[in-house]
């Protein structure tokens, strides 16, 4: 494989990461929430270049027309009281196929510590499928010291985050 960069998402880039959302999603075995089109326009609505609900770093081939991105990482900057600052929450870590094996990964990751030391943040948090082996091998080469949580994971959507929305709490 020839070079590749790693530069934030800009004005129309998302739409460009659409297919490999969709990639990453089927690797994982994650149905489409929406049809592919769909959601590459979401991903540009809310992304860096509109309504900013993410940020996202993109590898890709050498600039020029035929540039493709061949992976990225979509994080969030959050703040936690525990940690008296703010760090980044990495979402989506994911690199293609093609590109797997060949530094892309840790060079997004690179990336997006630089970030946090630009910024003055303070960590990168994220979480990695307890059975996604290969995942867990690369960040135990990237972090192997890193702090692992005891804690457990929860998420509400879809009804039972409109059931808790309407919980009475008198």
């Amino acid at each position: 494989m020839t070079a590749f960069q790693i530069v934030p998402a800009g004005p129309g880039d998302m739409v460009k990461i659409g297919p490999l959302v969709a990639e990453m999603l089927a690797f994982y075995k994650t149905p489409m929430p929406v049809e592919e089109a769909e959601l590459a326009t979401i991903l540009e609505q809310d992304g860096p270049a509109g309504a900013g609900a993410y940020d996202c770093l993109i590898a890709w081939t050498q600039p020029g027309e035929q540039s493709k991105p061949l992976g990225f990482a979509m994080y969030s900057t959050v703040y936690e009281a525990a940690f008296v600052g703010n760090g980044i929450f990495l979402r989506d870590l994911y690199v293609t196929e093609e590109a797997r094996g060949k530094r892309v990964g840790k060079a997004l990751m690179t990336h997006l510590a630089q970030i946090c030391l630009d910024q003055g943040y303070r960590r990168i948090d994220w979480h990695a499928d307890r059975l996604d082996l290969h995942a867990r091998a690369f960040y135990e080469l990237i972090a192997p010291d890193s702090f692992k949580l005891n804690r457990l994971s929860y998420r509400v959507e879809g009804d039972a985050l409109t059931a808790l929305a309407s919980i009475p709490i008198e």
